[in-house]
């Protein structure tokens, strides 16, 4: 699944090529693609410019010169930005096109992708995005105690809640395992019992990991891979998701599932 790296480093390669492009027309092929009725989305998007582009989170945005198009890619969502009809498969289920020619395809082969039109008015006010937590790249001076209350009254495992994007935006499975690995808490600790030094280090280390992975174009694993000739590096960086030893004190890592993702930690060095 992309998670925030992933979506910025798309976010970044379709800025260079969508800005100030016209949307001649948008094909939808499967409507539960979009979250809204899908006659109204295409009324709204059609005949309209891309001004620029945003994310929030795992959101990504293209903001239009009458409102916001909102995507979430899910699990397998992706974009393809070619010449028209230069390509068709069975998963392209919503198409732009483009006054220049190209078009900008979206795939998605378990169809959990979402995408939606907003007025400004209600970017943030309404669903998808006024659900979406504190970004820790897109805001460096994170409300400590307001977060650790947030955490503070789930008793359910650290590691389910951090995945709770309306607590803390953008991390996903990877990325919090190898957070609380650099933090020193067990995944399976419940929430409850973090400390608000925990919280600190938390978001410290989310915002440097997320930094670092945005530098070397995320993580390309299994359960990611750029559709735009991008391929990510970070995954030479992982310290414990998808490894067997602990680079710490060498020890065997344990995997378990938490709230059914695979879970990789050091039982020695997470307490």
């Amino acid at each position: 699944m992309p998670e925030l790296p992933e979506v910025e480093t798309v976010r970044r390669v379709l800025d260079k090529s969508l800005i100030g492009l016209t949307i001649t027309d948008c094909k939808v092929r499967y409507d539960n693609i979009v979250s809204d009725d899908t006659s109204e989305f295409k009324k709204n998007v059609i005949g309209h410019k891309i001004i620029s582009t945003a994310r929030l989170g795992k959101c990504l945005m293209f903001n239009l010169d009458n409102g916001t198009i909102i995507s979430h890619l899910r699990m397998e969502g992706k974009y393809f930005y070619l010449p028209k009809d230069s390509l068709d498969n069975k998963h392209i289920h919503l198409i732009f096109y483009f006054d220049n020619g190209y078009m900008l395809a979206y795939q998605d082969v378990r169809k959990f992708g979402k995408l939606c039109f907003r007025c400004p008015k209600d970017l943030y006010t309404t669903e998808p995005l006024s659900k979406v937590g504190e970004d820790p790249v897109l805001n460096p001076n994170i409300d400590i105690d307001r977060l650790y209350k947030k955490l503070h009254s789930k008793h359910i495992p650290i590691k389910s809640a951090l995945l709770d994007q309306s607590i803390l935006a953008g991390l996903g499975n990877i990325y919090v395992d190898e957070v609380l690995f650099i933090v020193g808490i067990n995944p399976n600790k419940e929430s409850a019992l973090i400390t608000k030094t925990d919280v600190e280090n938390i978001v410290t280390e989310s915002r440097r990991i997320f930094l670092k992975s945005i530098e070397n174009k995320g993580t390309t694993i299994r359960s990611y891979t750029s559709s735009l000739g991008i391929e990510g590096e970070y995954q030479k960086y992982l310290l414990v998701h998808t490894k067997e030893v602990c680079p710490k004190c060498g020890r065997r890592l344990a995997k378990c599932r938490i709230g059914g993702r695979g879970t990789y930690y050091c039982e020695e060095c997470q307490r």
